[in-house]
């Protein structure tokens, strides 16, 4: 299935481009503080998705196939919001199913290899 992964792939573009996540790791939104004014202020979350393993954040994405299937991608999901989160179960299984779709769905807007940015509430190609 579609879906973002980190990369390395064009880092250094921008000045305040940054890879924590391990490369091809599935990729998730991450929350955004209040204090973060301008996206490429010092912390990094308004551009930036984090790692659905590692929990890092990234300011990289591309469009991958990964081999896995919809109920494992939920699967992940729902551990990282019980881990990361501590939801409680019937919480986490509700979160991971919206975020899954909505991983899914986005995927689908561009072709496989795209390398994607994120700035502010906009996800959108990056020239290479």
């Amino acid at each position: 299935m579609k879906l973002l992964v980190a990369t390395t792939q064009t880092q250094g573009k921008r000045k305040t481009d940054f890879c924590f996540v391990p490369e091809g790791e599935i990729v998730r939104f991450s929350l955004e503080c209040d204090g973060e004014e301008k996206i490429d202020g010092s912390c990094g979350c308004r551009r930036s998705m984090s790692g659905i393993v590692c929990h890092k954040a990234t300011t990289t994405m591309k469009v991958a196939e990964v081999e896995t299937t919809e109920k494992d991608l939920k699967g992940l999901l729902f551990d990282y919001f019980c881990d990361a989160w501590k939801y409680p179960p019937v919480e986490a299984i509700k979160s991971a199913e919206v975020e899954g779709n909505e991983l899914m769905r986005l995927a689908e807007t561009w072709p496989v290899g795209t390398i994607i940015e994120k700035r502010g509430p906009v996800l959108r190609e990056r020239n290479p």
